[in-house]
Order: structure tokens, then C-alpha cells, then sequence
């Protein structure tokens, strides 16, 4: 049996008087967490109870917090310092006064059938009405567990965490897909599928250079324009990843596997110059999004994701296993050694996959011919609207 969780967003609009309260409220509750970060990260700790005895008095007596948002204040920064540490990033974050305010049932009241929350600010609580689209109904009946509040700009967000129960039975389906990510194409998978990223990078490339504009010019107008664009680019990123995972996953027998390289250290171990073409989009390539919309998706057929170690898949021949960095040129891989000629995004899919049963396995001669017969010819997967 496994959990299924989803994040429902939607928008609420607050009148004058809530705002403040809610504003009073960020600040406060970003100033805590500062507190909590500050002290995990002098004290290199990430153990919630002794973040807590360290600072929780001291948070109360200077705070209007009441406690319970201290102790989620805290929680927030312990979750954001567990993230850097699995990334393996050690370094110092200044939270703004817009960092989103977590509430559980201790801070919150849902009230499902008339869609209004009541929630802890740093004078009493509030009242929120909100709408939950068309596309969130099938999640009326999920467990509403907790949520967050948000700020972008000047508009308010809830952010509901949902989740039920799923039992998916049956052995596992034989099936199993290696998939290369990267920016030319989002995704080719070890079975000959393309997931096109031309047009992501097109709209990206062209973001780019109007934010460059703006940015020279400097004008207030120029700066609003600036935040519009950003939140432009990133929902199209966003939509997206979501489109090219729910096909994948749609595709996919239940109880399958995925296999993925570690991509962690990715943008440390690239060897792009700085301020080049190629290291911007790097910078700005959300495959982590791409994960985790994957992960997420799988949970609900069963599908176990695996990661491997990325090095040398990109050079790797995967007929003969000879290594080279003259072997890849590009979208073209040749091989130095045995000739074997292949899309280079295609090679390094199969080598993913390969490594999940060099690993578990040590896969034998008849059963790589058996898997290279099945894989058949490549087919292009265009992006679709969902």
C-alpha cells in the first residue's frame, strides 16, 4: 500500500484589514525561522528537538507569534536545511518576509463543504473563503492533512497537502525504462521515445534576451515588467514538465521501473564558461521539476524510480561498453571502436539503464540482445496540452 499526496494551489483574496494581519504575520514568522536556520546552521545540526530547546524561549518572548507557528517557523527552516544537506550544499539563507507560513490542524480549521479556512495570525485568527476549481474536484474526497500560505506579489496563495491511500497489486511488469534528461530534448527514454524541448527552449532564449533589455533600462516600468515575464517563463516551464510526465507515466504498465542518473551535482561538475549560452540554460533547466512531478505521478501505478550514478553515460558505447569522449559529437554518437553509430541522448538512455542491472544483476550477453531486440525503432513524442 502505498500514500498518495498531492498539492492543490489556489487563490485567495483577503480584504484590507486580513492583509495587514496576514503581513504582520509573514514578517514574524520569517524572523523565526531565521532564528531556527541560524541556529542549525552554526550548530551544524538538523535535529528538530535541539533546534527547538536552543531557541523556542527566546523566539516567545520577543515574538506575537502564538507557539505553535514558532514550532512550524522552526520546522520550515529544519526542512529547508535537510534539502541544501541531501543536495551537499553548506551555506547561509536569508529568509524574506514572503517565506510560506505552514499551518496544521493545531494553527487551522478547514472547513470542506463551506471552502473557508480559519487560521493563527499574530493577533487572533482569520477567515478565508476559496474556490476550488473544476480540476481539483477529484480530490474532494483525498484527506485534506495540512497546508500553506503564500504571498506572490500581491496576491495570496493556499496551498492544500491532500493525500489517500493506494493499494495497487501484482508482480512486477517485466518492464524497465532508462531516461536521459537534458535541454535540447526534455527527456529520451531507453524504449526509442523523444520528448521534444524545442519549444521550451525557444520561449526561454527569447525571455531571455527581452529580460536583458529591460534590465538595461532600468525604469520602474521596466522592473514590473521584469516580475511579469518571470512568472511567465516559469509557469510554462511548470506546464511543461507537467505534460511530458502524466504521458510518460499514462504509457507505463503498473509495477514497472524507472531509472534516472543522480543528478544532484549537475551544474557544479558542468564545464560550461561562465556567462556562456550553455551554462545559462543549464542554470535555468528544471529537471529537479521534472523529477519530482515523476515521482510523484509513479506513486499512483506503482512505478519504483531508481537512481544511478551519471558518469560516463554520455560516453559510453552501449553496444561494445568502450569509453571515450571522442565517441560523442553532439546529437551524433560514433564509436571509436566498434563503429556503433546512434543518437547520443539515445546511447546514454540504454547506458541508464543498463547500470541499474550492472548494479542489481550483472546482466548477461543473451538477455542485452533480448532487451535490444524489443527496443524497436525510436519514435518522436510531440508536447501536448493536458
Amino acid at each position: 500500500m502505498s500514500i498518495l499526496t498531492r498539492t492543490l494551489r489556489v487563490q485567495v483574496y483577503p480584504e484590507k484589514q486580513i492583509k495587514d494581519e496576514l503581513e504582520r504575520t509573514f514578517e514574524e514568522y520569517s524572523k523565526a525561522a531565521q532564528v531556527a536556520y541560524n541556529c542549525a546552521y552554526t550548530n551544524d545540526t538538523s535535529n528538530r528537538i535541539k533546534i527547538h530547546h536552543a531557541i523556542y524561549k527566546s523566539v516567545r518572548e520577543k515574538s506575537s507569534l502564538n507557539s505553535q507557528l514558532v514550532i512550524n517557523a522552526k520546522n520550515k527552516a529544519v526542512d529547508v536545511i535537510k534539502s541544501l544537506k541531501a543536495k551537499r550544499i553548506k551555506r547561509l539563507v536569508n529568509f524574506s518576509n514572503k517565506i510560506p507560513i505552514r499551518y496544521d490542524y493545531r494553527s487551522s480549521t478547514i472547513f470542506h463543504e463551506s471552502r473557508y479556512v480559519t487560521l493563527s495570525t499574530t493577533n487572533k485568527r482569520v477567515t478565508l473563503q476559496y474556490f476550488l476549481p473544476k480540476c481539483y474536484q477529484q480530490y474532494v474526497d483525498w484527506e485534506f492533512r495540512s497546508f500553506e500560505l503564500l504571498k506572490r506579489g500581491n496576491k495570496h496563495f493556499l496551498h492544500f497537502v491532500v493525500r489517500k491511500y493506494s493499494k495497487v497489486e501484482g508482480k512486477h511488469s517485466g518492464q524497465f525504462i532508462g531516461i536521459d534528461r537534458g535541454i535540447k530534448h526534455i527527456a529520451v527514454t531507453s524504449q526509442n521515445k523523444f520528448y521534444n524541448g524545442i519549444r521550451l527552449r525557444e520561449i526561454k532564449n527569447r525571455y531571455f534576451r527581452l529580460k536583458r533589455g529591460l534590465q538595461k533600462k532600468g525604469t520602474p516600468s521596466a522592473k514590473r515588467r521584469l516580475k511579469q515575464i518571470a512568472g511567465r517563463e516559469r509557469r510554462f516551464q511548470r506546464d511543461q514538465n507537467h505534460c511530458i510526465t502524466k504521458t510518460f507515466i499514462q504509457n507505463m504498465k503498473l509495477n514497472s521501473t524507472i531509472i534516472l542518473e543522480d543528478l544532484i551535482k549537475i551544474r557544479k561538475t558542468a564545464r560550461y564558461r561562465k556567462r556562456s549560452r550553455q551554462s545559462r540554460e543549464l542554470n535555468s533547466w528544471g529537471f529537479y521539476q521534472f523529477q519530482f512531478f515523476l515521482e510523484y505521478k509513479a506513486k499512483e501505478k506503482n512505478i519504483e524510480i531508481i537512481y544511478v550514478d551519471p558518469a560516463y553515460t554520455s560516453q559510453r558505447c552501449n553496444n561494445c561498453t568502450y569509453i571515450s569522449r571522442k565517441n560523442r559529437n553532439g546529437a551524433h554518437f560514433l564509436c571509436r571502436s566498434c563503429g556503433f553509430n546512434l543518437n547520443s541522448d539515445l546511447n546514454a538512455s540504454r547506458n541508464i539503464e543498463d547500470k541499474y542491472f550492472d548494479d542489481e544483476y550483472v546482466l548477461n550477453k543473451l538477455a542485452q540482445k533480448a532487451r535490444g531486440f524489443l527496443r524497436g525503432a525510436p519514435v518522436i513524442i510531440p508536447i501536448v496540452a493536458s
